[in-house]
């Protein structure tokens, strides 16, 4: 008899990763706690519906499209007229901060221009540490699909960072 599924270790191991995986969207981590626990509760609701081993691909795909929802909602799709571009002057300590932060929105705001696989490609490799193998799992595909898509991910990054 197969035991029980772990809810609570399920949520408990995945919350933190999924919720910075949001963030990277979202403006505020209020909107990034929201949109994780709406997530659960959803995937709760739905369980019935799923099996065990495609509920952290849908947990993803779930909180990714909920982030869409929320920055159209909010009108915060950003225009190439309203980036910050940064100077190449001497900066004080307080600047060096605020071009920290900078730096982090302008990543946040070109990671939300990428198609999703490609973003969740990019977080499960470089925020989550996650192998090609372990990315394949999760999202369902191939190691050379991953690979194929991390290299158009990095491309379109790149391309967007252009002169930052």
């Amino acid at each position: 008899m197969d035991s029980p599924f772990d809810w609570e270790e399920f949520i408990k191991e995945k919350s933190k990763k999924l919720f910075y995986y949001v963030l990277k969207f979202v403006s505020t981590k209020e909107d990034a706690e929201d949109i994780v626990q709406s997530t659960f509760i959803k995937l709760l609701q739905n369980q019935h519906k799923l099996d065990e081993e495609y509920y952290e691909r849908w947990v993803y795909r779930v909180a990714h499209n909920k982030s869409m929802n929320l920055l159209k909602k909010n009108k915060l799709i950003w225009k190439k007229t309203e980036e910050i571009t940064l100077s190449t002057k001497a900066y004080t300590i307080d600047e060096y901060e605020n071009k920290d932060e900078i730096i982090k929105q302008k990543i946040r705001k070109n990671f939300s221009k990428l198609k999703e696989k490609q973003a969740l490609a990019l977080e499960l490799q470089f925020y989550q540490k996650k192998s090609y193998k372990e990315i394949a799992n999760i999202m369902g595909i191939s190691i050379p699909a991953v690979e194929s898509l991390l290299v158009r991910a990095k491309k379109e990054m790149k391309k967007n960072m252009q002169g930052f």
